[in-house]
C-alpha cells in the first residue's frame, strides 16, 4: 500500500519561518482543535487567512486573532480573543462564509477545577467597510459555579442544517471527565445544553466533526489504555438524539486528543491519530464505522502530533519526529492519494523543539501549496515562535513519478543504530578501521582512517545527513557519491570550522571552507552535505540546518557518477547518530530551499 513510487510530488517551498512570539513550543495545543481558517474573498481578492494564537504573555498579549494577505507567509493583529495572560485558553475557529464562529476554553499540560475553567462562543464578523473582523458580544457556553469542577477543551462544529454544536469536557470531582455538548438553533445568540454524551475515568479529549448528515463525536482519556469511542447523531434526529456508546477502534487515542480530522466530501471523514503506543496512524470513517489502521509514523514520542489537510482527493499529513527528546524534531510530511501513502518528506530539519502542528482543514482543488504551522523553541519548555512551512502540491505537472524513480525527498537509506555491534557496524555497512555500535550510536575506535559506508546508499543527487559529537582537536564528518578511493566529504574541525572536500586517489582538495556557527567546534551537531549536478556539480554544506556553504566543482576532477554515503574520521571515540540519505528530485534541496544562493562565510 506504500511506497516512494506513487507519492504525488511535493517539494518543500519554505524552511521555518517565524511568524508569531509564544511563550513556548506547545503554543498550538490543543492538537485536535483547529486555530486557523481560510476566508475566501471573492474573485478579485486573494483569500485571508486568520490565527487565533495563545502567546502566553510574549508580546505582552494573550489568546490573540490574527490575519495574512499573503498566503500565511506574515500575519497582523486584529484583536485580542481573550486579552487575560494568566488563563491559558485555547480557541477553535470555524468559517461561515466571511464570518468566524470562534469557541474558546482553558487548555495546558495539567488540569484541575476552577470557577474559571468556563467555555465561551464569540462570532467574529467581517466588515466589509473597515475590511476586518469584529466581535459580537460574549455567549457563556460552559459556566463552573464554583472551585469543585471546571470544563476544557471546546470544539464546534456546523450540522448540515446550520445549527452549531459546541462540545467540551467537564473536569469532575473524583477526576473523571464528562463530556457535556449543547446546540444553537438561533444562529449562536444562546445554546441550549443537551444529555452529556459520555464519561470516561481520567481527562478526556476527542473530536466533534460534521461529516455529510451526520455529527461525529470520538473520544478517548489520558493515560487509561482504552479503545477509542464513538457517538454518530443524524441531522434528521431530534435535537436529544444520538446513536450508542461504542468502540470506534481498539488500539486508543493518545490522550484522546492527538488527532486530526477532517471531513472527506463524501460523507466520510479522514482521521489521523496518535495511539496510546505513541505511533501515529491513519483510519478512514465511511460514515458508518473506521476501517482498517494504516501506520504514518512508527517512531515514539510524547510530544509527537499530527495536522492534515485535504484538497481535493489528497490528503496531506504533517507530523513531528523526535530526534533528541524534549530538543530537535523533524517536521515531515507524507501525502495520502487513493489509498497510498508517499514516502515521508522532510520539511524541517533544524535543530529545534517542533511541537503541537495545526493546519487548515480543507483547501480548493488546484491550491498550489500547503501551509502547516507549528510551535518552534529550543527546547520544549523555552520561549520561541509559530512557524510556518508550505509544500507545493505540483499543481500543473504529473502527481505521479515514473515507477522507477524515487519520489523527491525520498528516504533511500537510515540507520538510527539502536542495536549492539562489538565490531563493525552490522550488516547494513562496509567500513575501514575499527568501528562498534553501542545500543544508540556508531562509535570510531581507532586513530587512523574509520571510513563507514552505507551499500543501500547509492545516489547521485541527493543529500546525507548524521548527527555528530567528537571530542578531541580531530575532525569528523559525512561522505556522498564515494567511489573507489574517490569522495565528496563534509568534515567539522576542531577550530570550530567546516571544509567541503573533493577526496581521491590519497589526495584532498578543499572546495571550500566557512564557520559552523556553533559556539564550541566539541558540542553536538548535525551535518548536512548535498550533492547536485554532473558538469558541475553543486555541492551545499549545512550546520543544524542552517545552510553555511556553498560550492561549485567543475574541475575535470569532479566527482560526477553515483556513489554511497557514509561516515568518516580519523580518530577513536566520535559518535555518530541519525545517519539517513534522501534524495534531491527536481527542486532544490530540502535545506537550500530556505537559503538559495548561499555563500561561503568568512
Amino acid at each position: 500500500m506504500m511506497g516512494a513510487s506513487t507519492a504525488l510530488l511535493a517539494a518543500v517551498l519554505a524552511s521555518g519561518t517565524p511568524l508569531l512570539p509564544v511563550s513556548a513550543g506547545n503554543a498550538l495545543t490543543l492538537p485536535a482543535q483547529r486555530h486557523v481558517v481560510r476566508i475566501d474573498m471573492g474573485s478579485n481578492r486573494a483569500p485571508v487567512w486568520l490565527l487565533a494564537v495563545q502567546q502566553g504573555g510574549a508580546d505582552g498579549r494573550a489568546l490573540s486573532l490574527y490575519r495574512s494577505d499573503d498566503g500565511t507567509q506574515s500575519f497582523r493583529l486584529i484583536g485580542p480573543i481573550q486579552p487575560d495572560k494568566s488563563h491559558h485558553d485555547r480557541a477553535e475557529l470555524l468559517a461561515v462564509g466571511r464570518d468566524v464562529a470562534i469557541v474558546y476554553s482553558y487548555e495546558s499540560s495539567t488540569l484541575g477545577p476552577s470557577r474559571r475553567h468556563d467555555v465561551y462562543f464569540q462570532w467574529w464578523r467581517y466588515h466589509s467597510s473597515s475590511d476586518t473582523w469584529r466581535p459580537d458580544p460574549v455567549v457563556h457556553v460552559f459556566d463552573a459555579p464554583d472551585d469543585r469542577i471546571g470544563y476544557s477543551r471546546a470544539l464546534i462544529a456546523r450540522d448540515s442544517q446550520g445549527r452549531l454544536w459546541i462540545q467540551a469536557f467537564r473536569l469532575e470531582r473524583d477526576g473523571r471527565s464528562t463530556a457535556v455538548i449543547a446546540v444553537s438553533t438561533n444562529g449562536g445568540a444562546s445554546f441550549q445544553r443537551q444529555p452529556d454524551l459520555d464519561s470516561v475515568r481520567r481527562r478526556g479529549g476527542g473530536r466533534l466533526l460534521s461529516v455529510g448528515n451526520k455529527l461525529v463525536f470520538v473520544y478517548g482519556m489520558h493515560d487509561g489504555y482504552e479503545p477509542a469511542r464513538m457517538r454518530i447523531r443524524h441531522a434528521s434526529d431530534p435535537l436529544n438524539t444520538w446513536g450508542s456508546v461504542r468502540t470506534a477502534f481498539p488500539e486508543g487515542i493518545y490522550h484522546g486528543a492527538a488527532l486530526s480530522a477532517v471531513e472527506d466530501g463524501q460523507g466520510g471523514m479522514h482521521f489521523v491519530y496518535k495511539d496510546e503506543s505513541m505511533r501515529v496512524n491513519y483510519r478512514h470513517f465511511d460514515g458508518s464505522a473506521f476501517g482498517p489502521r494504516m501506520l504514518v509514523e512508527d517512531m515514539t514520542d510524547w510530544a509527537t502530533q499530527p495536522a492534515i489537510t485535504r484538497v481535493g482527493s489528497s490528503l496531506y499529513i504533517f507530523y513531528n519526529r523526535s530526534r533528541e527528546l524534549n530538543k530537535r524534531y523533524e517536521l515531515r510530511m507524507r501525502v495520502l492519494k487513493n489509498g497510498t501513502l508517499s514516502a515521508p518528506v522532510v520539511v524541517d530539519s533544524r535543530a529545534t523543539f517542533k511541537g503541537y502542528l495545526n493546519a487548515v482543514d480543507v483547501l480548493p482543488s488546484g491550491s498550489r501549496e500547503v501551509p502547516c504551522f507549528f510551535g518552534d523553541a529550543r527546547d520544549s519548555n523555552a520561549q520561541g515562535s509559530v512557524y510556518r512551512v508550505a509544500v507545493s502540491t505540483g499543481t500543473g505537472s504529473s502527481e505521479t513519478p515514473p515507477s522507477d524513480s524515487p519520489a523527491p525527498g525520498a528516504r533511500l537509506f537510515g540507520d538510527e543504530f539502536s542495536r549492539r555491534v562489538s565490531r563493525g557496524l552490522g550488516s547494513p555497512w562496509t567500513v575501514e578501521g575499527l568501528w562498534y555500535v553501542d545500543g544508540t550510536r556508531a562509535v570510531s575506535d581507532l586513530d587512523g582512517q574509520d571510513l563507514a559506508l552505507a551499500p543501500g546508499s547509492r545516489c547521485g543527487d541527493c543529500q546525507v545527513e548524521v548527527r555528530l559529537q567528537h571530542f578531541s582537536e580531530a575532525e569528523a564528518g559525512v561522505a556522498l557519491r564515494a567511489q573507489g578511493s574517490a569522495r565528496y566529504t563534509l568534515v567539522s574541525m576542531a577550530n570550530g570550522r567546516i571544509q567541503v572536500r573533493r577526496e581521491a586517489s590519497g589526495r584532498v582538495t578543499v572546495l571550500g571552507e566557512a564557520r559552523s556557527g556553533l559556539s564550541s567546534a566539541q558540542e553536538p551537531m548535525t551535518l548536512t552535505l548535498s550533492a547536485r549536478g554532473s558538469g558541475p556539480v553543486e555541492l551545499t554544506a549545512s550546520v543544524d540546518g542552517q545552510v553555511r556553504l556553498s560550492v561549485v566543482d567543475s574541475s575535470n576532477s569532479a566527482i560526477r557518477e553515483p556513489g554511497l554515503a557514509g561516515l568518516i574520521t580519523p580518530i577513536a571515540g566520535v559518535w555518530f547518530d541519525d545517519f539517513e540519505v534522501r534524495t534531491l528530485g527536481a527542486a532544490r534541496s530540502l535545506r537550500e530551499a530556505s537559503d538559495p544562493g548561499v555563500q561561503p562565510s568568512p
